[in-house]
C-alpha cells in the first residue's frame, strides 16, 4: 500500500508522461508535415524555376533567330546609317542568343542535379531535353548561317518548318516535365493531407487514452481512500455504540497510520470503559461497604471494650480452656477490625496533608506502631530524606507491606526496607526472604479486591496503590526476591510551601532525629 502523497505523486507524474507523449506525437507528425513542405520548396519548387527558365530560353532563341532571319533580308538593300543600325540590332540579337544558351545551361545543369539526386530514374528526361535543345540550336545555328550566306528562300523556308517543328517539340518536352513535377506536387500534397490525417487521430486517440488512463487513476486513488475510510467510519461507528472493534490494520500509508491511532483509541476506550464499569461497582460497593464498616464499627467498640472489662474483671479467675476462648474472641475482634479498617482506608478517599517529614521516622513509626512476629527481623537502612508527604497515608502503606511481607514468611525471616535518594525522588524498597508470588497472580495484586488471603479483603494494595499514585508517585512489585519499590518524588505538583519556612521544618526534623 503506496502513501496517498506518492499516489498523488504518481498520478502527476502519469500525467506528466501522458502529456509529453502526446506532444511527442504531435511533435514527431509536425515535424513529416514540415519536411513535406520543405522538399516541395527545396525540390520540386527549383525544377520548375529550372523549366521556367529553360522555356523562356527556348523561346528567346526562336525569335531572335527568326528576327536575325528578317533583319538579314533588309540588310541587302540598306547601306550606309541605316545598314549600321541593323548590324548594331544583329549584334545585339546574337548576344542574346548566346545570353540564351547560357540560361539554358545554367538551369539544365541545375535540373539534372536536382534529378539525379532527388528523384527516380523514370521520371528523368534530362537526355530528352538535351537532345531536343541541341536540335533546336542546330536547326538555328543553320538557318543562320544559310541566310548570311545568301541561300535561296526555299531552302531557308524548309528549315524554318524543321524549326518550327523542334521549337514546338521543345515545348512538349518541357511541358512533360511540368506535368511530372506537378504530379509530384500533387502526390506530396495527398502526403500532407494524410499526415495531418493521422495527427488528427493520433492526437484524438492519445486524447482519449490519455482522458482513460486519468480516470482509471483517479477512480483507483479514490478507491483507495474512501473504502478504508468507509470502513474506517464503520469502525468508530461501533466503536461509538461500545462495540470495541478493531480497524484491520493493512499498509503504511497515511490511512493505515490513522488506523492504528483508532485502534489505539478503540483499545484505550476498551480499557477505560471497563475501568469505569470496575468504579462504578467498587463504587456501589464502597457505599454498601462505609455504611457496613460503620455499622460494624460501633458494635464492634462495645463488644471490644465490654470484653476488656471482662478480662480485667476475670483476671484472677480464669482457666486455661476460658482463657482459650478469649484469646480467640479477641483475635476475631482484632481480624474483624482490621478489615473494617482497610475497607474504609480504600473507599475514602481524602485529600492529602501534606508535611515536611522524614522517610525514616515515618517507616520506624509504623514498625513500632505493629505487632511483629518474634521470628520476623526487620532492618531499616540509616539513609534519610525529608520530602513533602502525607505522614498518616504512609504509614497505612508501610504498614500494609509490613504485614503482608510477615505474612509471606508465617516460619520467620527477614523483611528489608532500604531508602534511597536520587535526584528528583526518593526510592523505597521492601523486600522480604519469602518464596515470592506466583507469576499467574503478580500482575493482579493491586487489583481491588483480589486476594490470597483467607482472611484478607484485597483491599491493601488497592489503598497503597492509591495512595503512592495521589502523592505522583509508582509502585511495582517483582520476583526473585520480592521487592516492593515505591518511587516518591521529592518536589510534588501540588505542594507549595516558602523557601524560609521549608528550610526551619527541615532544621527541625533533623536537629529532632
Amino acid at each position: 500500500h503506496v502513501k496517498i502523497k506518492t499516489k498523488l505523486l504518481l498520478e502527476v507524474f502519469v500525467l506528466f508522461l501522458l502529456i509529453g507523449t502526446i506532444s511527442l506525437i504531435s511533435i514527431i507528425n509536425t515535424k513529416q508535415v514540415q519536411e513535406t513542405f520543405s522538399s516541395i520548396s527545396t525540390e520540386t519548387l527549383p525544377v520548375l524555376n529550372t523549366l521556367k527558365n529553360m522555356r523562356y530560353a527556348s523561346t528567346q532563341i526562336s525569335a531572335v533567330t527568326m528576327e536575325i532571319i528578317l533583319i538579314e533580308d533588309e540588310t541587302r538593300n540598306l547601306s550606309g546609317n541605316e545598314y549600321q543600325e541593323l548590324e548594331e540590332i544583329l549584334e545585339m540579337n546574337f548576344f542574346r542568343i548566346e545570353q540564351a544558351k547560357t540560361l539554358f545551361n545554367e538551369s539544365f545543369s541545375e535540373y539534372s542535379n536536382i534529378m539525379t539526386e532527388k528523384y527516380s530514374d523514370d521520371v528523368d528526361n534530362t537526355e530528352s531535353l538535351a537532345e531536343k535543345w541541341n536540335e533546336l540550336i542546330f536547326i538555328s545555328n543553320k538557318m543562320i548561317q544559310l541566310k548570311t550566306s545568301g541561300t535561296a528562300g526555299v531552302k531557308i523556308l524548309n528549315l524554318n518548318k524543321d524549326f518550327d517543328l523542334s521549337f514546338e517539340n521543345m515545348n512538349v518536352e518541357i511541358d512533360h516535365s511540368i506535368e511530372s513535377t506537378t504530379a509530384n506536387i500533387e502526390q506530396r500534397q495527398i502526403h500532407i493531407e494524410s499526415l495531418i490525417n493521422e495527427i488528427t487521430w493520433s492526437v484524438v486517440i492519445a486524447l482519449n487514452v490519455f482522458i482513460i488512463i486519468v480516470l482509471a487513476i483517479r477512480i483507483f486513488i479514490l478507491k483507495s481512500i474512501s473504502n478504508p475510510l468507509n470502513e474506517m467510519r464503520h469502525v468508530t461507528t461501533s466503536i461509538s455504540k461500545g462495540n470495541y472493534i478493531l480497524y484491520p490494520e493493512k499498509g503504511n500509508d497515511e490511512i493505515a497510520e490513522l488506523g492504528k491511532d483508532i485502534n489505539v483509541m478503540s483499545n484505550d476506550l476498551k480499557g477505560l470503559h471497563k475501568k469505569i464499569i470496575e468504579k462504578e461497582r467498587l463504587s456501589s460497593i464502597g457505599s454498601l461497604a462505609t455504611r457496613l464498616a460503620h455499622d460494624i464499627r460501633n458494635p464492634l467498640s462495645i463488644i471490644k471494650n465490654s470484653f476488656e472489662i471482662i478480662e480485667i474483671k476475670m483476671e484472677d479467675n480464669v482457666d486455661k480452656s476460658l482463657q482459650s476462648n478469649l484469646s480467640r474472641i479477641q483475635r476475631a475482634v482484632e481480624r474483624i477490625s482490621h478489615q473494617t479498617e482497610d475497607v474504609l482506608d480504600f473507599v475514602n478517599v481524602t485529600k492529602l496533608q501534606y508535611g515536611l517529614h522524614s522517610i525514616e521516622h515515618v517507616i520506624r513509626s509504623t514498625v513500632l506502631n505493629m505487632i511483629i512476629p518474634d521470628k520476623i527481623k526487620i532492618d531499616i537502612s540509616k539513609e534519610d530524606s525529608i520530602i513533602p508527604c502525607d505522614a498518616y497515608k504512609l504509614e497505612i502503606v508501610f504498614g500494609n507491606l509490613i504485614n503482608n511481607a510477615c505474612y509471606a514468611i508465617p516460619q520467620g525471616g527477614e523483611i528489608s526496607i532500604k531508602v534511597t535518594d536520587e535526584e528528583d525522588d526518593l526510592i523505597i524498597k521492601m523486600q522480604d526472604s519469602g518464596k515470592g508470588i506466583p507469576e499467574d497472580v503478580i500482575g493482579k495484586i493491586f487489583d481491588p479486591l483480589f486476594t490470597t488471603k483467607q482472611i484478607g479483603t484485597g483491599l491493601g494494595l488497592a489503598s497503597c496503590q492509591s495512595i503512592i499514585e495521589a502523592h505522583g508517585g509508582k509502585i511495582s512489585v517483582k520476583n526473585n526476591p520480592t521487592t516492593f519499590t515505591i518511587r516518591l518524588p521529592k518536589y510534588p505538583n501540588n505542594y507549595q510551601l516558602p523557601a524560609k519556612k521549608e528550610f526551619a521544618i527541615r532544621k527541625e526534623i533533623v536537629e529532632t532525629n
